[in-house]
């Protein structure tokens, strides 16, 4: 049979002492004089005391002075960009940001490993993390479309930011999608343009794709038939096939990428004179035009949160029901859709209907 647990507060009430004496007798604290310790001691021999290991070493963790303390820590996994990549990727440096924000504030530093660095595999990965005590990860992103992480995440609180690493299916924290280009829609029908275009700049098999994709499909099948302008896929986006696709559809408002804005200048398409445009992310320049901003700091934050979630319930591995939670992610205004109305009149009447 097990033996029965003897706590500290049973101890200080045998000996006619305050908890804390009876906790720092144990440690053989000077706080508490020889003679009493002795006394004390004796008690929780014969009571049959026994420390509980585990506790000992939170419990000395959380007495440790915070200058003293060594903090925890997070890993970052960079799965495909350099360190001067990273630099350059906003949407990532963003994330980090605000992951940093939520790691301090739960007592962790972030410390970032970037998976192309010479001579680093996802083996050898592991081992270092085991060896720092490292528990949590946090997958960054894909930045060149969808992939997957070679890494066996058994033993490790894990958590990745968007939709890019489809394997292994990890919790994660996303942009919110369909309410982006929701957003986006009700915005271009409020100020009375009728015919919105949509240039695809992602590339196949994306689920952010798949879900800006899906909002203006939808919103398309609620809109007559000759005011529908057919998406421009990534593929056809060349010079020609993009001002073919302009004189053919004559679309209003133009939606995508800030790259296909820089396309549209160098073009000369008369931008916002005659057509409307509207960035698909606002990380991308041109920062100050309307569009969509993802709220990748926020992503950050709540991927961070995932993590110590399972930390604190002591879970670990490939979830079996991975979660994803929506990050809230709103359309503004900016100089290539002047006009705008209020936040209450473009929210009026949704397009997506529960």
């Amino acid at each position: 049979m097990p033996q029965a647990f003897v706590s500290q507060r049973e101890i200080a009430a045998a000996a006619k002492v305050s908890v804390s004496a009876v906790s720092l007798a144990l440690r053989n604290h000077s706080k508490v004089s020889p003679k009493v310790r002795a006394q004390i001691q004796a008690i929780a021999r014969r009571m049959g005391y026994h420390a509980d290991p585990k506790i000992s070493s939170l419990m000395e963790h959380l007495r440790a002075s915070r200058i003293k303390r060594a903090p925890s820590k997070l890993a970052v996994l960079i799965p495909e960009l350099t360190p001067t990549q990273l630099r350059s990727y906003h949407p990532i440096m963003e994330m980090l940001a605000g992951a940093r924000e939520l790691a301090k504030e739960a007592g962790f530093e972030l410390e970032v490993f970037h998976l192309v660095e010479p001579g680093m595999t996802t083996k050898r990965l592991r081992t270092i993390l085991r060896t720092r005590g490292i528990q949590g990860i946090f997958v960054a992103p894909f930045a060149s479309g969808v992939g997957r992480v070679d890494f066996d995440f058994t033993g490790f609180a894990a958590a990745t930011a968007g939709y890019s690493i489809i394997e292994p299916l990890l919790h994660r924290s996303c942009p919110d999608y369909l309410q982006m280009m929701d957003e986006t829609l009700e915005w271009v029908t409020r100020q009375g343009y009728r015919r919105a275009g949509f240039v695809l700049t992602y590339r196949p098999g994306g689920i952010g794709h798949k879900l800006f994709s899906s909002s203006f499909l939808y919103y398309q099948n609620q809109i007559p038939a000759a005011d529908r302008v057919p998406i421009l896929p990534k593929a056809q986006i060349s010079d020609q096939a993009l001002l073919t696709w302009i004189s053919e559809h004559k679309p209003e408002a133009i939606i995508s990428s800030g790259l296909v804005y820089d396309q549209l200048v160098r073009l000369r398409v008369p931008i916002p004179r005659k057509i409307k445009f509207s960035n698909i992310d606002l990380s991308e320049p041109p920062q100050d035009a309307a569009g969509v901003d993802h709220g990748y700091r926020l992503v950050g934050r709540e991927t961070i949160k995932l993590i110590h979630s399972q930390l604190l319930l002591n879970l670990s591995g490939v979830p079996e029901h991975p979660k994803v939670v929506l990050v809230d992610s709103h359309w503004r205004p900016g100089f290539t859709m002047p006009g705008n109305p209020s936040r209450r009149e473009a929210r009026a009447t949704p397009l997506r209907q529960d």
